[in-house]
This record gives structure tokens, C-alpha cells and sequence, in this order.
């Protein structure tokens, strides 16, 4: 494994478009979590996933990528926190990459799988600007908790060096 003493123990990858009203949730949030100012917590707000992360999470014991999404009309809103694995079958076709196929590209380069989470963020307001939408400030809020308890579980799963809890 490649994980050395001074490695942050978690990743929080927070990403989206600030200026696109509520894409720039998952920025937002990992704006917070850094602001946290946590041992062992490493929290990169950005507006896209690009391969070079590749090396943060190899990093890295637990990555947990934040994201908005679209809310489906006439669905409630809801935080959707999904365990990912890394999708193999995924060439980079240029600068962008999504979460999974960053975890396959870890793999491939420095052969280490993190775990690895994806908090999807409700959004409805995707329009030029800076305001957020009711939905997903509520929903930034629930995301917030959710990675401070995936902190807390993964310290009594994984024992890392230095826990969080």
C-alpha cells in the first residue's frame, strides 16, 4: 500500500460550477470540511475531476466524492450516498474524469483501491449565479452530517493512524 505516516488518512473531493447556482454544492461542502481543519482529513474543493487526483487518492485510505445532481421533478429530495468501485472499462478521453474511473486510474498507477463513497447533492437551480436553491442548502446541511458520521464509521472499521472520533 502506498500510504505513508504523513498520508491524509481521508479524502473529501468536493466538485462543481460556483457560478451555476446549486452545481457548486459539492464545492461548497468540501470548502467546510476543510475549514474543519481535521488531523488526517484532506478536503479539495474543485470545479472539475481531472487524472491528476489520481495521486491524492492513493493517498488515502477513505475518498469520499461530493457532487450536485439534477432532482427529477416531483421526487423528494434526498442525499444519495453510494459506495463506488473503480470502473475498469473506462478509457480518459481528455482532462475530465468521473469518480470511478479516477479509482480505476489509482489502481492502475500505483496499484491501491481506496474505499471509496459518492454523496449526491439534490439541486434543481443550475442557472447562472451564485444563490443556492432551498433544496440543496437543506441538503448540503444532511450531506455535512453524513460525512462527519462516515468519518466516525470509518474510524471504528478501518482503525486508521490517527482517528477522527
Amino acid at each position: 500500500m502506498l500510504l505513508t505516516s504523513s498520508d491524509s488518512t481521508y479524502l473529501v473531493i468536493g466538485y462543481g460550477n460556483t457560478l451555476r447556482s446549486d452545481d457548486g454544492a459539492g464545492y461548497l461542502i468540501a470548502e467546510t470540511v476543510a475549514n474543519w481543519n481535521l488531523a488526517h482529513v484532506q478536503s479539495l474543493a474543485l470545479h472539475q475531476l481531472t487524472p491528476d487526483l489520481a495521486e491524492p487518492i492513493a493517498h488515502s485510505q477513505v475518498v469520499i466524492f461530493v457532487d450536485a445532481v439534477a432532482k427529477p421533478v416531483n421526487t423528494p429530495a434526498a442525499i444519495v450516498l453510494e459506495q463506488l468501485e473503480p470502473n475498469y472499462a473506462t478509457t480518459f478521453t481528455g482532462h475530465y474524469a468521473d469518480p470511478r474511473s479516477l479509482l480505476s486510474l489509482t489502481y492502475t498507477l500505483y496499484e491501491t483501491s481506496p474505499i471509496a463513497y459518492r454523496l449526491l447533492i439534490p439541486a434543481i437551480n443550475f442557472s447562472f449565479g451564485e444563490s443556492l436553491s432551498a433544496v440543496t442548502q437543506a441538503s448540503m446541511s444532511l450531506a455535512l452530517a453524513k460525512i462527519e458520521q462516515l468519518l466516525c464509521v470509518s474510524c471504528v472499521a478501518e482503525k486508521p493512524l490517527k482517528p477522527y472520533c
